[in-house]
């Protein structure tokens, strides 16, 4: 019995050493399998649908890069990690092309960014993209990620994370957690399902980025080439700032970027500017910062750094601002520095609408603005809003009045729009006026979303598009877009925008 039960014990320790070694070796083959399908893969891959079709109208017809996308490529670089961009804009990509390339490349991670009218057609390239390739983890980001992030998930099933807030710093070490296989579940800025499929909300970070710490955005990445302005140059956008003090009731920008303004160095904005010339040929830079002229010390510094490398005889750029932050000496140093268009926000002709809306100026001031800007060479265009939940008749009179007395050499007229996150969409719901639920109509240049009490939806169309006609279609304005482009030279640039502009506006 002896001999027999220690040959029993010998063959239990053979089986049990045996079979630890099988698991081991099926754990490595599993490592190794998981490690090749890695390596299959191409890393971080970044995308943005076709969209530029869908929002085009009269002065908005040129496509930018995606500065979002590429500062998130940069950051993913500066830490080693591999990533790379689809900008189905500028390749006119439609979705179903661009989920091809995206299936083609195989990402462990895809990154995708959606403002509100976009967020439909990223759920749908995310859901053909599962479909291919279950395996890929799917985050998005983007302003309507950051302002309505439970009403996203509510609505989408498709994506795994949604991203919330500046994340530049924060994506280099979301990506390490999701190769390592850990979830992001409990990372601050993170909405998503938990296992049981009820939503998590996970606050931001109060920490902010600081924009001098920032890599250039990785433009390397994108076709820099498709980029042009109106005139046919080569054309980049850059942002040199974030935050705006502001209250207007419309705007997100407080709530993604926070209300204290954050400026880049000066030195480091004028070599920026340098590198996109000399790398990539840009000539026009087109700054995206919400309200550039906040700071006028540093708007000096700026111009003095663009003059200081010689930059201003070989470029030209724009800005937006707003009427009440600009003056006279600080339009001549701007134009001095290679600026030759600055933009402002009248959005009504009606004073006590644009104290409704809290906009903070008043319409001499956009008079005074306009007229001082076209004293001293710059080309203007003038941003309005119409049909805010208060619009009446007679402030719609005041409105059009307005435009053709502050008279911009071109305008952008947007409909009142309650983007998710905005002050308006809480007094729209307050009033108890019905929204549109498809979001991919809120397309702010294009129509209205909102039952208004003092008009009809085809009252509202039809003075927008007459509105526009009027000043388009006059002598002044065709002169004045004339003239600029000999300025400039690019007649084929001016003739492609000139018929997409002209055509928006025949067939509204």
């Amino acid at each position: 019995m002896t001999d027999f039960a220690n040959s029993l014990e010998v063959k239990q320790k053979r089986l049990y050493f045996a079979r630890r070694f099988i698991g081991k070796f099926n754990e490595i083959l599993m490592k190794i399998t998981a490690d090749k399908a890695r390596s299959e893969r191409n890393g971080v891959l970044l995308a943005v649908p076709f969209y530029a079709d869908r929002i085009a109208k009269v002065a908005q017809t040129t496509v930018g890069p995606p500065l979002g996308l590429a500062y998130l490529a940069a950051t993913l670089e500066q830490d080693g990690i591999g990533a790379s961009i689809i900008d189905a804009n500028a390749l006119r990509l439609p979705d179903a092309k661009l989920c091809r390339r995206i299936v083609e490349q195989k990402p462990r991670i895809l990154g995708l960014t959606a403002v509100t009218p976009t967020v439909d057609q990223c759920a749908a390239v995310a859901a053909d993209v599962k479909k291919s390739l279950p395996e890929c983890t799917i985050l998005l980001g983007g302003p309507h990620a950051t302002a309505a992030p439970v009403a996203t998930l509510e609505k989408y099933d498709v994506f795994d994370y949604l991203v919330k807030g500046e994340a530049e710093f924060r994506f280099p070490e979301m990506v390490k957690l999701l190769d390592s296989g850990d979830s992001l579940q409990s990372y601050e800025g993170i909405a998503c399902r938990d296992s049981g499929g009820q939503i998590i909300d996970l606050p931001e970070s109060h920490e902010t980025v600081d924009l001098d710490r920032l890599p250039y955005p990785a433009r390397h990445l994108l076709p820099m080439n498709l980029y042009t302005g109106p005139d046919g140059a080569r054309l980049t956008t850059m942002a040199a700032t974030r935050g705006c003090p502001a209250r207007c009731t419309y705007c997100l920008v407080p709530t993604l970027f926070g209300r204290k303004l954050r400026a880049r160095n000066p030195e480091n904005v004028a070599a920026e500017m340098r590198e996109c010339l000399e790398k990539y040929g840009a000539v026009n830079f087109n700054f995206i910062d919400d309200t550039f002229t906040i700071n006028k010390k540093w708007v000096y510094g700026v111009c003095e750094a663009i003059r200081k490398i010689g930059l201003e005889k070989k470029i030209r750029w724009l800005c937006l601002t707003r009427a009440d932050m600009i003056d006279r000496d600080l339009l001549v140093a701007m134009k001095a520095a290679g600026c030759f268009k600055i933009e402002f926000g009248i959005e009504s002709g009606d004073d006590i609408m644009l104290e409704k809306i809290k906009k903070g100026i008043t319409t001499n001031q956009s008079v005074e603005a306009f007229q001082m800007a076209r004293e001293i060479g710059l080309e203007t265009l003038g941003f309005v809003i119409v049909f805010s939940p208060e619009e009446t008749p007679e402030s719609l009179r005041k409105t059009r009045r307005l435009i053709f007395k502050a008279d911009p050499d071109t305008l952008q007229m947007s409909f009142c729009t309650p983007f998710p996150g905005t002050s308006v969409e809480k007094e729209v719901k307050e009033k108890g006026l019905a929204i549109d639920g498809d979001w991919s109509r809120f397309v702010f240049l294009k129509q209205p979303v909102f039952d208004h009490p003092n008009f009809s939806y085809d009252e509202m169309i039809a003075w927008h598009t007459r509105t526009l006609r009027a000043f388009y279609f006059r002598p002044r304005t065709v002169f004045r877009l004339l003239l600029s482009t000999w300025r400039k030279g690019g007649w084929g640039g001016f003739f492609r925008s000139s018929f997409s502009a002209v055509r928006s506006l025949v067939t509204s």
